[in-house]
C-alpha cells in the first residue's frame, strides 16, 4: 500500500498530524497505524476524564514551563497556540472553555468527546486507518527519492507519534524508542513523570488523604528547582500537583541510585521563637502548630522534632527550637521509588532533542522523517502543557511533512 504520509500512533500528536496533512490535499492517502484496537485511548481519560486539553499562555510561558529544553518547543507553538487549537476545535463540534488558572477543557468536561471528534474530522478528511497492529519494521529511503517502507506500506514521508512509557496500557509501551533506536537515534533513558513518589518513611501513611494546599518539596540542598502547590499524603508516600510536577527530577535521580533525600516546606516562614516566646510562653507548642496544620500532623512533626506535645514555648531548649525550625521548613523524607510508568501520566526522556529539528521536527539523521508528542525528550507539568505540546507538535509535522 502507497501512502503520502504514515503516521505511527493514533493518540493526540499523532491525529492531529493525520487530519493536518489530510486537508492539505495531499497526492496519496494519509494512513495512521496504531497498535491499540483503538485510538486516543489516553487521550480520553485525560484530566480526570474531563480533557485538560492546553493552558492559556503566551510563547515565553510555554517556553518555560517545560525548562531547559523549552525553546525548543517555540516553533511548533507558533505553528498552533492555545487560540488556534480551540478554534480547530470549535471547528469540528468540540467548543472550550478556560477556568480561571488557565487551563482550557472541552465545554462537555468529556475527554472521550475530543477524541471521537478528532477522529471523525479524520475520517472525513479521508484519513484511514489500521488498528491493532503494532509496526515491526521501519526501513529509511535507499536513495533520495526512494520512499520509506513501514511493514507492508510505502510512504513518501512518516510521523513518528508513538508516545513515551506512561500508562503503557492505554498504548505508550515505549515501543516508538525502539523504532528510532534501530534508525541511530539516541534515546534519553526514559523515567516516569507526573507520578507520585514512595518514601522509606512510613509516617506520611498515618495521614493517608490528607492535603495540604501550599507546600515546597526540593530535593535537599536544592532550592533553587523547587516545586509549590498541593500535597498529598498516601498509603505510601506522597502525591498530589507539586509532588506529580516535581516527580520526574526525582525519577532521573533514582535511576542513578538507590534513594533520594528531599525536604519539604511546610511553614515558607522563618520562626520567631523570640517573639512566640512573648506571645505565646504559656501555651502547649502543639496547640500553635494545630493553628498552621492539621492536628494530627501537627503532633507527628513534633514527636519526628523530639518535642513533647505539652512543652510550651518557655521552655523550650535552643537545640529543641533548631529542630522544631529544621522540621518545618526542612521536613525530610528519603524517596525510594515512584509509582512507576504504569501510574505516571507522562514521560521523562525519549528522543534526543540534539537529533531533531525544531522548526520542522524532522531527524536530523534521515530524510522526510518527523516525531511528534511524548515521543521526544520534553515534559512539562500538569494543567494541559503536555496535551497542547501533543497537539501542536502534530499539528506543525502534519503541515510541513513532504508529500
Amino acid at each position: 500500500m502507497e501512502a503520502s504520509l504514515l503516521i505511527i500512533g493514533a493518540g493526540p500528536a499523532g491525529l492531529l498530524a493525520a487530519w493536518t496533512a489530510a486537508r492539505r490535499g495531499l497526492p496519496r492517502d494519509v494512513w495512521v497505524v496504531d497498535r491499540r484496537p483503538v485510538p486516543g485511548a489516553k487521550l480520553a481519560v485525560s484530566g480526570g476524564g474531563r480533557g485538560n486539553l492546553s493552558h492559556a499562555a503566551t510563547e515565553e510561558e510555554f517556553a518555560a514551563a517545560f525548562g531547559r529544553f523549552g525553546r525548543f518547543a517555540v516553533p511548533a507553538f507558533r505553528a498552533l497556540p492555545p487560540d488556534a487549537l480551540r478554534q480547530r476545535l470549535a471547528e469540528i463540534g468540540v467548543p472550550t472553555v478556560a477556568d480561571p488558572a488557565g487551563r482550557i477543557y472541552p465545554r462537555s468536561q468529556s475527554a472521550a468527546q475530543v477524541r471521537d471528534a478528532l477522529l471523525a474530522a479524520c475520517t472525513r478528511a479521508g484519513v484511514r486507518f489500521v488498528f491493532d497492529r503494532a509496526v515491526q519494521n521501519l526501513a529509511p529511503p535507499e536513495s533520495p527519492d526512494a520512499p520509506w517502507t513501514v511493514d507492508s506500506f510505502s510512504a513518501r514521508s512518516v510521523v513518528l507519534a508513538a508516545g513515551g512509557q506512561s500508562a503503557p496500557h492505554l498504548g505508550s509501551d515505549g515501543s516508538g524508542f525502539a523504532l528510532a533506536r534501530s534508525l541511530g537515534y539516541e534515546i534519553v533513558p526514559p523515567v516516569p513523570a507526573l507520578t507520585s513518589l514512595r518514601t522509606a518513611e512510613t509516617w506520611p501513611a498515618a495521614h493517608s488523604g490528607l492535603s495540604l494546599p501550599d507546600v515546597t518539596i526540593a530535593i535537599a540542598g536544592q532550592r533553587r528547582v523547587a516545586e509549590r502547590g498541593e500535597l498529598l499524603f498516601t498509603h505510601r508516600g506522597i502525591s498530589g500537583p507539586a509532588v506529580l510536577n516535581f516527580s520526574g527530577r526525582v525519577a532521573r535521580r533514582l535511576r542513578d541510585g538507590e534513594s533520594v533525600p528531599i525536604e519539604l516546606d511546610l511553614a515558607h516562614a522563618k520562626l520567631d521563637f523570640h517573639a512566640l516566646r512573648q506571645e505565646d510562653g504559656s501555651r502547649p507548642i502543639l496547640a500553635w502548630l494545630a493553628r498552621i496544620l492539621p492536628r494530627a500532623l501537627a503532633g507527628t512533626i513534633l514527636d519526628l522534632a523530639g518535642i513533647p506535645a505539652d512543652l510550651t514555648f518557655s521552655r523550650l531548649s535552643a537545640a529543641q527550637e533548631t529542630e522544631l525550625a529544621r522540621h518545618l521548613v526542612a521536613l525530610p523524607l528519603t524517596v525510594q521509588g515512584t509509582g512507576g510508568f504504569k501510574d505516571s501520566m507522562a514521560t521523562a526522556g525519549g528522543i534526543s532533542l540534539k537529533q531533531v529539528k525544531p522548526d520542522t521536527l524532522e531527524g536530523r539523521l534521515t530524510p522526510r522523517l518527523h516525531f511528534a508528542g511524548e515521543i521526544l525528550d520534553l515534559d512539562g507539568p500538569t494543567g494541559g502543557w503536555n496535551l497542547h505540546w501533543a497537539f501542536c507538535s502534530g499539528f506543525l509535522a502534519g503541515t510541513v511533512a513532504d508529500a
